[in-house]
């Protein structure tokens, strides 16, 4: 073995080294500058995060102070809105509130009216600033904690600032929190004070209508607002500042001096590291922000990993060992390359640990290792000062030992699909401590993977979140809950009514709508006081909640005004209907037991409105009118009931009751007249049959079918079936001294209604003796319907005028009931074949054969056989035939007044 192969392969040894370890040290480089990209990525979304957050609390804590105002019977006066305010400043979730005040909207002529409002509660110094006179006003009217710098500041226009009135404008239209841009705050007179913002909310007057800008505008009162000192806010998210950063806020999106709002001082290292910045815009309350943040060298050196000295250390020790033993042993080269692969192998690994161990144990939260199976390898202090477990307790355990039982096998399998698709999960989850408390926490999974790109090991951060859900229980309670009756408020019932249609078109299932007021309630305001009123308030809230069933909302709406949302009710309409009334009838029942208001025992009743909706028929709006109309309705009809809302039910119901108002005024003034219908038989006209039409003054001749079964079904028949037996009898003495018509027989139709009055026959005897008509040429038709009751009656009067000559024809025959037995006892002259026969006869066998056997039938029995609704002459030829030869239709005549038919029938005389 030559010189240059014992040096040659050293060197090589030695080289290919040193050449490993620098590739291992340039990844681990590369890891620790991914790393820190990665800490200051979280970090930044950090501080986006707690900014929402905290500007959405600031937001939820205008709209309690909105919804005090929306839900006050009466007015918020200084000592209650300052209470409220109290409530809120000892929640540390408020911090960073300068002030919560109230701005009042003052046009130009009720100026000098507010400032003596003002004068007179006491505020005697108040006057609107700056001075002079504009069309609008919008004075700070009151302004807690009004102490300090808050004190003299009262009646600060901020409608004259330009950048607070393009917020005021902004949220007066939109209904929603707006903030202004950077600005010096009302209360500070320092030169050099901390830039400021404010964030109003609009409150309008209570039960008008906010659908559009328009109404928006026409019914603002003014805006509750809190101002802020951007310094206080982020002090309050981080303490003095963010550890190891400068943060900066900016008003817009162009960072500058001009528009810095706060930059935080940060921290210096004792060595200068390349800069780590990164802006983030925001869109909060309307308005746009900058974030940003640079990285100082101690965040960078609190994240940075120290693994690279050890692996140039560790690389080139080991370099020179091999490259030594391969000088010694050169004979010995597949040894040496066996034990510097495995020297690589465990440096490898080396490295990996060194990795893990930065990433979970560099963090202040609580955090947990698990191997690619789930069983728990590491966990730091903070997850043992958060869950109680000791590292010796909780490693070799899986993390089932913190499940809480609140989530079902879904919950978990959804977790784990994610987790296995794109590398992590993050959410909100339930678990259990060691003492067995149960509490929500935020949790973050990532899955941490190899060269080869197989996990190796999982990584779960979390932090608790119990007193963010307890503040946002605080706030939605504020939001969304009637402070006196603590039932759900307006907002709140959107929400609920919502989810019922929902549901309803989800379970094709019917849902209901009971909008309820109280009756006289002012009346007891007036006189009783308000005390009183809120006593019953609260009352009919129980009885109200207690009425319905767990799934079904109560609401109050305002006032005296509750709301009730039904769901899960039948599929059928009709008897959703019957379920909603009962519950209604129920709720009227309950309502309307006695009051203890203090020592007074009070009655009180209520008028219910309702609708039934199904699915997305109907919009939220329309629903609340629909019922709103119904209740209307309710006291309209004398209070203490429930009204429906259907708009075929009350379109007919209006529809019928001017109708029936119109058909008494007609009667009472005569707007009756008859047309006449010839009868032929053979060719001669023989008779007519009566036709009462109604001469109306606006909409003209009214057909019998408008007005008849109204008639029927108000008795009113009874009046008009006389005036019209009157008229014919009438008709017929006239034409008894007429030869060419002394011989016509009138026909009228009869009633079953007047049929069965007592005094029947006397009444129609009367008016022939009134009249002088003959009474063999009186024809009263009758129809089937008269046999269904007291048929015996019925005979006993028919024959009484048939002893007098009256002639009797049953109209319509074969259509409705009929009985042999009946039929050949009546006292009749004549069957009339019913017009839906003679239509058919041509083209259907069984009409046809209806019509012949009428025929047969009347000839055995005796009597004449008439057919209406003859229109063709091939009708007419064909009921000849079947032995019928007398007629009433359109291909003779049609119904007309008594001048028309007059003429006719000297016309048909003379043809014949």
């Amino acid at each position: 073995m030559n010189w240059a192969r014992q040096f040659l392969i050293p060197v090589l040894v030695l080289s290919a080294g040193l050449g490993l370890t620098w590739i291992v040290w340039d990844h681990e480089r590369r890891a620790a500058q991914q790393e820190l990209l990665t800490q200051f990525d979280f970090a930044l979304g950090d501080a986006v995060s707690r900014v929402d957050q905290r500007m959405a609390t600031y937001q939820m804590m205008l709209r309690g102070a909105q919804s005090l105002f929306a839900t006050t019977t009466g007015t918020v006066d200084r000592e209650r809105f300052r209470d409220y305010v109290n409530t809120l400043s000892q929640d540390p979730t408020f911090a960073g509130v300068q002030a919560i005040g109230i701005v009042k909207w003052v046009p130009a002529a009720q100026k000098a009216a507010h400032i003596a409002a003002m004068h007179s509660e006491g505020l005697t110094e108040y006057t609107i600033h700056p001075d002079g006179e504009r069309e609008d006003y919008a004075p700070i009217i009151q302004r807690e904690a009004y102490v300090g710098r808050n004190r003299p500041r009262l009646g600060f226009d901020a409608w004259a600032d330009p950048v607070r009135r393009h917020a005021l404008e902004k949220s007066r239209d939109s209904g929603m929190p707006t903030i202004t841009g950077k600005l010096r705050l009302a209360v500070d007179t320092e030169a050099e004070a901390h830039p400021g913002f404010v964030m109003y909310l609009p409150i309008y007057a209570r039960g008008q209508s906010q659908n559009d800008i328009a109404a928006r505008r026409a019914h603002l009162v003014g805006w509750v607002y809190a101002s802020f000192h951007m310094r206080d806010i982020i002090a309050s998210l981080y303490g003095d500042e963010p550890p190891g950063l400068t943060l900066a806020m900016y008003d817009g999106v162009e960072p500058s001096e001009a528009t810095l709002m706060h930059r935080s001082s940060g921290s210096a290292g004792h060595h200068q590291l390349p800069a780590l910045s990164a802006n983030e815009y925001l869109y909060v309350a309307g308005h746009d922000w900058t974030l940003s943040l640079v990285a100082q060298d101690d965040f960078k050196a609190r994240f940075g990993r120290h693994a690279q000295m050890v692996i140039a250390t560790a690389g080139a020790g080991l370099s020179l060992l091999l490259a030594l033993l391969a000088w010694l042993i050169v004979t010995g080269r597949s040894r040496a390359m066996r034990l510097a692969s495995a020297m690589t192998r465990e440096l490898r690994e080396h490295e990996a640990e060194l990795r893990i161990a930065a990433v979970a144990f560099n963090s202040l939260e609580a955090m947990m290792i698990t191997d690619a199976c789930g069983k728990i390898l590491r966990v730091n202090s903070a997850f043992t000062e958060c869950t109680g477990y000791t590292p010796a307790e909780i490693v070799g355990e899986t993390p089932r030992i913190l499940n809480s039982g609140r989530h079902d096998a879904a919950f978990f399998r959804e977790m784990w699909d994610t987790i296995h698709r794109v590398g992590g999960w993050q959410g909100e989850i339930w678990d259990r401590r060691k003492n067995g408390d149960i509490y929500p926490k935020w949790l973050t999974i990532a899955a941490v993977t190899g060269e080869d790109g197989v996990v190796s090991h999982y990584v779960g951060t979390h932090h608790d979140i119990t007193e963010s859900k307890i503040a946002e229980e605080r706030i939605k309670e504020l939001a969304f809950f009637d402070a006196l009756t603590r039932l759900p408020n307006r907002t709140l019932l959107m929400d609920r009514l919502k989810q019922a249609i929902t549901a309803s078109a989800r379970n094709d299932a019917c849902g209901a709508l009971l909008f309820i007021d109280l009756d006289h309630f002012k009346t007891l305001n007036d006189t009783l006081g308000h005390d009183k009123g809120d006593l019953l308030l609260r009352q009919v809230a129980q009885r109200l909640a207690a009425s319905v069933q767990e799934n079904d909302t109560v609401a109050r709406v305002g006032g005296d005004e509750f709301v009730v949302v039904l769901g899960s009710l039948s599929e059928n309409r009709p008897e959703a209907a019957s379920q909603t009334e009962a519950l209604g009838e129920r709720i009227i029942a309950v309502l309307g037991e006695p009051y203890q208001l203090a020592e007074l025992e009070y009655r009180a009743t209520a008028s219910i409105g309702a609708t039934v909706f199904k699915g997305h028929q109907a919009s939220i709006d329309e629903l609340l009118k629909q019922a709103d109309l119904a209740m209307y309705k309710s006291k309209e009809r004398g209070r203490n009931a429930m009204c429906f809302f259907d708009p075929n039910m009350q379109i007919a119901v209006l529809e019928r009751a001017v109708l029936e108002a119109g058909l008494r005024h007609a009667i009472a003034e005569d707007q009756f007249l008859l047309h006449y219908q010839a009868q032929i038989d053979g060719d001669r006209v023989t008779g007519v049959e009566a036709l009462v039409r109604w001469q109306h003054p606006q909409r003209g001749i009214v057909p019998p079918s408008d007005f008849i079964p109204l008639a029927e079904e108000t008795g009113l028949i009874l009046e008009l079936g006389y005036r019209v037996l009157e008229t014919a009898c009438a008709q017929l003495a006239r034409w008894a001294a007429r030869p060419g018509m002394a011989h016509l027989t009138i026909a009228v139709n009869v009633s079953a209604q007047q049929l069965r009055e007592p005094g029947f026959v006397d009444k129609v005897l009367n008016v022939i003796g009134q009249t002088g008509a003959r009474p063999d040429r009186l024809k009263l038709e009758l129809t089937e319907s008269v046999l269904v009751d007291n048929v015996q009656d019925i005979i006993g009067k028919m024959s009484a005028l048939k002893e007098r000559g009256v002639v009797f024809s049953l109209d319509d025959f074969g259509i409705g009931y009929s009985s042999l037995s009946y039929l050949k006892l009546l006292p009749l002259d004549q069957l009339k074949i019913d017009r839906s026969f003679v239509r058919d006869v041509l083209v259907d066998p069984n009409d046809a054969a209806i019509a012949r056997t009428i025929v047969t039938l009347a000839r055995s029995l005796g009597l004449g056989v008439i057919a209406e609704g003859v229109e063709t002459e091939a009708q007419r030829d064909f009921l000849a035939m079947a032995g019928c030869h007398a007629y009433q239709g359109y291909y003779f005549c049609r119904p007309l007044p008594i001048d028309g038919f007059e003429a006719f029938a000297n016309r048909y005389l003379e043809s014949a």
